[in-house]
C-alpha cells in the first residue's frame, strides 16, 4: 500500500508533524518524504484551466468535443 499525505500549512503544528514524520523516516526505510514546490509548469496549467473555465462561463453550452476534434484534425491535415 502507498499513502500520500500533503501538508500545505507552515504553522508550528504543521512543522511539528513534518519533523515527527522525518524522525520516523530515519528509523523506518519504508517511509519516504518528498517536498513539492510550485513549478512554472503548475502555474501555466492553472492559468490554462482558469482560462478554459472562464470561457465555459461565457458560453456554458460550448461546442461538442467531437466537433472540436474534427475541426482540429482538418486544420492539421491542411498543413
Amino acid at each position: 500500500m502507498v499513502y500520500t499525505i500533503k501538508i500545505r500549512d507552515k504553522s508550528e503544528k504543521a512543522r511539528s508533524i513534518i519533523n515527527m514524520l522525518k524522525a520516523l523516516r530515519d528509523e523506518n526505510d519504508f517511509i519516504e518524504i518528498y517536498e513539492e514546490t510550485d513549478s512554472p509548469d503548475d502555474l501555466s496549467v492553472m492559468n490554462e484551466l482558469e482560462s478554459r473555465y472562464n470561457s465555459f462561463l461565457k458560453d456554458p453550452n460550448g461546442k461538442d468535443w467531437i466537433e472540436i476534434m474534427n475541426s482540429h484534425a482538418s486544420i492539421s491535415n491542411e498543413r
